[in-house]
């Protein structure tokens, strides 16, 4: 308990409320939201789903050159000025963008749908984060390139179904553009602003656009307003494009199709937003930093301290992954959610909607049941504590149905040697597409293997639980361990001065001149049913034998309250990692009364802080929504 004048808050908690095929069966690139995607808390609290711009899992034309298509960040297409869409270095999420490759202009041209399944019932508004790319019809600016069309609701065609259909020569249906001012998404919307926004349509933009990415909300097009868009027949021209999720339609799968109009806009990211004005009150750098660059980001405060001994440590979910190298989200690594299609080899989902899973989502590996690097991922972490780092993984396992008497045959992946380091081919004796050489981990055998999880105080003793008994242990259940490179490698050299680095603990070192510098952290895939939730690395070099399973849960699941006074008022802050928590207090804890404080949430640097003025003791605590 931290104390202050008993003017103020003289007291503070933080609790969290726990929350038949030979292979797994998924759903193709099924976008699921996952319970903890809410952001802020108290009045100003808001629910999101992120949608992939180039996770569509059908388009109408079928031709990937034409119409819609996926564009990725290998220089393979250049726009009007000879320059690439997506460079090797852009900043597009996932490396990936929806492009509208031509024609110049063609209503209706092609469809691209979506699925989509949500968590939490409400009134979504719809953003995108997106470029512009200059077409050659008129070089003059950007308004030539720069609209598509939304649907009405969900499963619907945005062609056939507003109550005045649209044809090939017609816009009638709800077709969004950039121009103009009061409406066009070329027309940003400023920061604090109160609705004004600054003009990016012209050609002297270039700079702004063409692979430079930003956020704007979008609305029905200001050139319908003589068309009547909504059911009930009133006009929908210049409102904000929303959709309604009921509860009925919670977690089962929605369609939500675009069609094509003009060639030059791509699209990073669709955002479902349940606030209704993001742009005013959340900068350009904000909502990158929660939507799409994800950095794990170690709080100073990330040390446990006890009488003997202090470790620091920080936290990687592993869903938060910012690229993957396979470009089929449903091979290789895949965030899974409650709610998703993900299936087991016993017909059960890899997150059951109780499940236990830090912000309720992991890191699948769903097939194929064997492929060394078959896909490679991407995490950035930034480390503000130097020191040794000792990986650690709380994890389950799901039988594939390769060899059902046990889990053996779902228990490896790669790590890499080093940040910055590729898990493949940055080791001494790089791998290859048939050979393991680099720093594998995996659950066999038992001196040294993850199924074998080590005892608490029980001096490097494992229990054994990769038998096929132990489908009540794993399967949705998650469960802490060291993580150590395969002992198969025995006769491999894979340290840099020769020595072998078989058996031996992963670890990594972290620099005085690391610190504060995003690091890359690469896995790499091997087997189909490892699921892990969180990666930790900690200074603590056994952690297993000082601390049992149900002690690492509450230190490293429950997100940290802290409290500062400011003048006469007190701000209580928490990381931004830990989403979907809503911010409680009680006058006291004996019978307490926890009510949700209503004060909105700022966000300031990598943490939420909420302003309280204080009236007599307060304690708080943060809830799991």
């Amino acid at each position: 308990m931290k104390k202050s004048s008993p003017a103020l808050i003289i007291g503070f908690i933080a609790s969290v409320i726990g929350i038949t095929s030979a292979q797994f069966t998924a759903q193709a690139q099924l976008t699921v939201q996952r319970p903890g995607n809410v952001v802020g808390s108290g009045s100003n609290a808001w629910s999101y789903l992120v949608m992939e711009g180039e996770s569509y899992v059908a388009d109408q034309d079928a031709n990937p050159a034409s119409g819609f298509g996926k564009v990725y960040n290998d220089a393979a297409l250049t726009d009007f000025y000879g320059n690439p869409i997506l460079p090797e270095t852009s900043t597009a999420s996932m490396q990936g963008a929806l492009g509208t490759l031509g024609p110049l202009f063609g209503r209706f041209a092609d469809k691209a749908t979506y699925q989509v399944v949500f968590s939490t019932p409400g009134d979504y508004y719809m953003y995108m984060r997106f470029s512009m790319f200059e077409n050659g019809s008129n070089p003059a600016g950007y308004t030539s390139e720069d609209s598509f069309y939304f649907p009405p609701d969900f499963n619907k065609d945005p062609q056939f179904d507003w109550p005045i259909p649209g044809t090939a020569t017609v816009d009638t249906g709800g077709y969004t553009e950039g121009c103009c001012g009061s409406k066009g998404f070329l027309f940003i919307l400023d920061y604090q602003g109160d609705g004004s926004r600054t003009d990016h349509s012209s050609s002297a933009n270039t700079n702004y656009w063409e692979g430079s990415f930003h956020w704007n909300q979008l609305f029905v097009s200001q050139f319908l307003s003589g068309i009547h868009t909504n059911e009930d027949g009133s006009t929908r021209a210049g409102s904000a494009f929303h959709y309604v999720v009921t509860p009925a339609m919670v977690g089962v799968p929605q369609d939500f199709t675009i069609a094509y109009r003009e060639q030059g806009v791509t699209v990073d990211l669709f955002l479902f937003s349940t606030y209704t004005n993001l742009l005013n009150d959340y900068t350009q750098e904000q909502l990158d930093q929660l939507l799409v660059s994800k950095v794990a980001v170690q709080d100073s405060g990330n040390v446990v301290s006890t009488s003997s001994n202090s470790w620091s440590y920080l936290v990687m979910e592993g869903e938060n992954f910012v690229a993957k190298s396979n470009r089929n989200l449903t091979t290789g690594f895949t965030a899974v959610s409650p709610g998703s299609t993900n299936i087991n080899a016993y017909g059960n989902p890899l997150l059951a909607t109780n499940t236990t899973a830090s912000g309720k989502g992991a890191l699948g590996t769903i097939g194929p049941l064997f492929g060394r690097f078959t896909d490679k991922i991407n995490y950035q972490v930034q480390f503000s504590t130097p020191g040794d780092y000792y990986m650690y993984m709380r994890f389950t396992m799901f039988e594939n149905g390769s060899n059902p008497a046990g889990y053996t045959s779902e228990d490896s992946f790669y790590f890499p040697p080093n940040f910055n380091k590729d898990p493949q081919l940055d080791w001494p004796i790089p791998g290859s597409g048939t050979v393991d050489t680099g720093g594998y981990t995996e659950g066999c055998c038992g001196s040294k293997g993850f199924l074998f999880i080590l005892d608490y105080q029980g001096d490097g003793s494992r229990t054994d639980h990769s038998s096929g008994a132990n489908t009540n242990y794993w399967e949705g259940n998650f469960h802490w361990n060291q993580l150590f490179v395969s002992q198969f490698l025995s006769g491999i050299h894979t340290n840099e001065d020769g020595s072998t680095r078989a058996g031996s603990a992963f670890h990594y070192v972290v620099t005085p001149a690391m610190v504060g510098v995003p690091q890359n952290f690469t896995l790499a895939y091997r087997e189909q049913g490892v699921t892990p939730d969180l990666f930790l690395f900690s200074t603590y070099t056994n952690l297993l034998n000082d601390y049992t399973q149900e002690q690492l849960d509450q230190l490293i699941l429950q997100p940290k309250l802290a409290i500062n006074q400011a003048g006469t008022n007190a701000v209580v802050s928490w990381s931004m990692s830990a989403s979907g928590y809503r911010l409680e207090s009680s006058a006291s804890l004996t019978s307490p009364s926890w009510t949700t404080v209503m004060d909105s949430a700022a966000i300031v640097g990598n943490t939420y802080n909420v302003t309280v003025t204080p009236a007599g003791t307060r304690y708080y605590r943060l809830r799991q929504r």
